[in-house]
Formats: C-alpha cells, structure tokens, sequence
C-alpha cells in the first residue's frame, strides 16, 4: 500500500485528492492511520477476514470532488503496483476487487 500512495502523491490527478484529505508526509500519523485502516480493508475483502467494520463507499461518496476520473486513475495506479507487487494470480484478486470497488462506487454516485 505504501508504494501505491507513494506513486499517488506524485500524480497530477491523484495527489491534490490525496494531500487535501490525509496530507503529503506518508510518515504523519494521519497516513499511518489510513494505511492501518486500507490493510484491515484489504484483509477482509482478499482473505475474508474480520478486520474492517467501515463503509468504504460512504467514506468516498461524501468528498465531492471525487470524479469519473479521479477513481479511473486509482484503478489505472492500483493496477500497475498490483502487477509490481504481487505474482500474477494474487495481483488478479486485487485488480479484480478494485474494478468491483470502483464500480460500486460510481455506480453510487449516480444515485447521489
């Protein structure tokens, strides 16, 4: 997740989303506490366990400014770190769930 958010702060689409809402320093307790939060996500909806109680769209759907864009690039950034992190079947499983994601959430949004 690291490497993700640290390819996200240095992307023209992503990091102003990313330095409004957590900051820019990957080592503020803010960040340590969103990454702490997306490994329990990530855990529950990977490997089925019982670590994440929140609700990821409604987290997301309040932040306006959260466009069409902003999420086809975090598909497009999280895929690629996927592909550099991971063999190639468990980088599917991620890449997979973020599609689902992504859809769900701006399938969400139209209804707002």
């Amino acid at each position: 997740m690291t490497i993700f958010y640290e390819k996200a702060l240095e992307d023209e689409v992503l990091a102003p989303f990313f330095i409004d809402e957590i900051g820019e320093d990957l080592s503020s307790e803010d960040w340590f506490e969103h990454i702490d939060l997306l490994a329990d996500f990530w855990l529950a909806k990977i490997l089925g366990e019982n670590t994440y109680y929140g609700n990821f769209v409604g987290a997301h759907v309040k932040m306006p400014h959260l466009k069409r864009e902003t999420f086809t690039r975090w598909l497009e950034l999280f895929s690629v770190t996927a592909d550099e992190v991971y063999v190639a079947d468990i980088a599917d499983a991620f890449k997979k769930k973020g599609e689902q994601f992504a859809k769900q959430f701006l399938n969400t949004r139209k209804k707002i």
